[in-house]
């Protein structure tokens, strides 16, 4: 593993749960050698990426990163489009959506809204969701090129819940049954109660750039309801795509009639 790699798996260690982190815990978290966390911490600190709690000498994520994402967001204002196509969306539905993108060990939130009435599924934004077990996930790995897909199912796969699919030859055989459907559908198999239905987008790679999600109760997703989100997902895909890169991917305009 390089020294980059190193430091990207200090970096991801960070969470809402864990905003500081001493070293011997970091140590333990990456399962590297204190000296070597070390090293790595200190360069962080150096370049603004890190700082130190002077109080109690843990870690925390720095201002650097502000400069960057402020960069990114001027370069391809994904996060402000994904806010408000998924805020249209969660209205249209009145389900719970999120949008995701990929990183290396699952999908990470976005941009999410809530319903403002009835069944209301709660996410935790900094949560990477399975690339195998959620729907967010399943639409990535399904539409990703095989060559992605197939790197993608060497990482190690949990069992959330005993219908969480985690064979490699199931995940094929189910990602080319998403395919064909144009669009992932999973039940119960990263919480028990739970379905969700996800779609990709893409912004010009042959790998999607990302996913839109709707979860709901279980119980609630009935064939003509299922037909209705997917339906929905479809025209925030479109929006969402022609937000970004002035059309979308398959070249359908979106109904300029829904509001």
């Amino acid at each position: 593993m390089t020294t980059v790699d190193k430091a990207m798996t200090v970096l991801r260690q960070f969470s809402l749960e864990r905003l500081e982190i001493g070293l011997n815990e970091m140590a333990r978290l990456t399962g590297e050698d204190k000296a070597v966390v070390r090293r790595i911490l200190v360069s962080l600190v150096k370049s603004g990426f890190v700082e130190q709690n002077p109080e109690n000498q843990r870690y925390f994520l720095g201002s650097g990163f502000l400069a960057l994402a402020r960069l990114r967001e001027a370069t391809v204002p994904m996060v402000r489009a994904t806010q408000i196509v998924s805020a249209w969306l969660s209205r249209k539905t009145n389900e719970t959506v999120h949008v995701s993108i990929a990183g290396q060990a699952g999908m990470s939130t976005v941009a999410y809204n809530l319903p403002q009435r009835g069944n209301v599924i709660n996410l935790r934004p900094a949560d990477r969701y399975p690339f195998h077990s959620s729907s967010s996930g399943l639409a990535y790995l399904s539409f990703c090129t095989p060559e992605t897909r197939e790197r993608l199912l060497e990482l190690p796969r949990e069992r959330l819940t005993r219908f969480t699919v985690t064979d490699a030859d199931d995940l094929r055989t189910l990602c080319a049954t998403t395919r064909t459907a144009g669009y992932a559908c999973t039940r119960n198999t990263v919480e028990v109660g739970v379905a969700s239905v996800a779609m990709p987008f893409f912004l010009g790679s042959a790998d999607p750039s990302g996913t839109i999600a709707i979860a709901v109760p279980d119980l609630n997703l009935t064939p003509e309801h299922e037909r209705f989100l997917v339906d929905s997902l479809r025209v925030g895909v479109e929006r969402l795509e022609t937000a970004l890169v002035g059309g979308p991917h398959d070249q359908l305009a979106a109904d300029p009639m829904l509001d």
